[in-house]
């Protein structure tokens, strides 16, 4: 489990300890593709076809400075970095005005030293070696938007040719030829890097992907640092990606297995994609297509992502826990949150509308249950008597609360219920504003990016000192009820510290909702009017 779903698992359970205190513990307000072939993972298994236990290419040496030759390919949307050693990406330039900061784009890929898109061969399902570090030579085109390649030798000669196509697309080939005399067999190979970068942090993990006819599998450093991970099957493509931008790489044929594992250095993440394996007669060619998206998660832009067959990247997109229910609520309110944002043209302002819409929805559910909860009070001395009387006897125990539940009409599963169905919305919710793009580095008010964290702290203070004054307004509880007390005091310490290092924009929400119940509670708490009477 990366470190993000951590914490949604954390904000998840304080949420539902914070709705159980305030409605069972404090008393209630005064009445007023190739589907058929298996996936196997492997995970932490080292078996003979894992190509990092059985490197047998020639080792590297070092590069003659005059042989690297390096490019640059630029549309109107991104630019790439090329060169003609060890791999052919260096770095991946955002051009659009969001990510640009002093005249420089942002290189989400985040490299260093090391390059993506490297073309190799499993040693050990291949005839011929190749140094991994050869200076490739370089065939010009007059093309600004192609990068092509060639290596030759005795044995074998490769030529790959990169270009850069419209929005965040590409398209890689590669061709190989076989110039022995005799058969060859080989397994192609691209292995993908994503360095861990300076914007790295426990709310903007980075992960592999691998996915298959069936599922996406996603791994993080932690996941890999020891041994990495293996997935068999029918593999449709295989990507990097941080919360905001994905690098992936698209097979035109599905793939017989990918890895996700580490470099050397264990500070970026390599993700191995592996060909099925062919013979090549003496002067046979063979070629590859690969189709390449290196960009914004955006959801419109995945979907549409056209180069190799019309594979859909969205599933680069975690909504949340509950599969197709957390996508789709997710992708709702993203549309709403757009709407609101054409409608104002603030982020923020957006943020706030969505947050007024979502508790209207959700109203309802509330005031049931808490019309629930103010019932089962009611009847609470009742149950202590039946639970004092048949201590000994837990079956007349029983029948005598299912007695006593048919008489006052109260179920007590009712009260939970509406807490349960709104899981699923806030969990959707979390997941959309802690994953979209829109808001990345946009500002509002005194936050520079709604994706980052408040830097002065006043979300985190302000949520914590609304859910302060919240409980100030709830009856206090007395006799010897030292648990509700604490409670009482706890929570908002607990809430401020678990909103520090949230993103502003999540923030937004969560001070807004919170603004807005406590709103909800001044009103039922006014003489003679009584909110939750009306929900009964």
């Amino acid at each position: 489990m990366d470190n993000s779903r951590r914490t949604l698992l954390a904000i998840v359970i304080c949420v539902l300890i914070w709705i159980t205190w305030s409605t069972f513990i404090m008393p209630p307000p005064p009445e007023g593709a190739e589907a058929d072939v298996p996936q196997q993972r492997v995970g932490d298994e080292r078996d003979e076809e894992s190509s990092r236990a059985s490197q047998e290419e020639e080792p590297a040496a070092p590069v003659d400075a005059a042989k690297i030759v390096s490019g640059r390919l630029e549309s109107d949307l991104i630019a790439l970095d090329v060169t003609n050693v060890s791999g052919i990406v260096k770095a991946a330039e955002l051009l659009n005005p969001q990510f640009q900061t002093d005249g420089h784009g942002l290189d989400f890929l985040e490299l260093g030293g090391e390059a993506t898109l490297q073309v190799g061969f499993d040693p050990k399902k291949t005839d011929f070696k190749i140094p991994r570090n050869a200076a490739w030579e370089v065939i010009e085109t007059g093309d600004k938007r192609t990068w092509n390649l060639r290596h030759v030798d005795a044995n074998v000669e490769i030529n790959t040719s990169l270009v850069l196509l419209d929005d965040y697309e590409g398209r890689f080939t590669v061709k190989v030829t076989n110039k022995s005399g005799q058969p060859q067999e080989h397994r192609l190979m691209l292995t993908s890097r994503l360095g861990e970068g300076t914007e790295k942090s426990q709310y903007n993990v980075h992960r592999g992907l691998c996915a298959t006819t069936e599922d996406v599998e996603d791994f993080d450093l932690d996941d890999v640092e020891e041994s990495p991970e293996v997935i068999r099957g029918a593999v449709s493509w295989i990507g990097l990606d941080t919360k905001y931008f994905l690098w992936g790489v698209i097979p035109s044929e599905v793939a017989q297995r990918c890895e996700i594992t580490t470099n050397e250095t264990q500070d970026a993440l390599v993700a191995e994609l592996y060909a099925k394996g062919l013979s090549l007669s003496p002067g046979e060619t063979r070629g590859y297509e690969f189709g390449l998206y290196f960009g914004t998660k955006e959801l419109e832009r995945l979907r549409s992502h056209s180069v190799v067959g019309g594979v859909n990247l969205e599933d680069a997109i975690d909504w949340g826990w509950f599969g197709g229910l957390s996508s789709f609520l997710g992708k709702l309110m993203l549309r709403l949150l757009r709407f609101f944002h054409e409608l104002t043209g603030i982020w923020g302002v957006a943020i706030l509308l969505l947050t007024v819409v979502i508790k209207g929805v959700t109203l309802p559910l509330t005031l049931k249950q808490m019309g629930s909860m103010k019932r089962m009070k009611e009847i609470q001395p009742e149950i202590e008597n039946i639970k004092k009387k048949y201590a000994d006897d837990r079956q007349r125990q029983a029948q005598e609360m299912q007695a006593l539940f048919a008489r006052s009409g109260v179920n007590p599963l009712a009260g939970c219920l509406p807490m349960f169905v709104q899981l699923p919305i806030w969990i959707a919710l979390y997941a959309m504003l802690a994953t979209a793009v829109e808001l990345f580095r946009v500002p509002f008010l005194w936050l520079p990016d709604l994706t980052q964290q408040d830097p002065y702290f006043i979300l985190p203070l302000g949520i914590g000192g609304l859910m302060f004054l919240q409980t100030k307004l709830q009856p206090t509880p007395t006799g010897d009820n030292q648990q509700a007390k604490m409670m009482m005091f706890a929570m908002p310490i607990i809430f401020t510290v678990m909103m520090l290092f949230l993103p502003s924009g999540l923030g937004v929400y969560i001070f807004a909702n919170i603004l807005l119940s406590l709103v909800q509670t001044i009103i039922q708490t006014r003489p003679g009017k009584t909110a939750v009477a009306k929900a009964k």
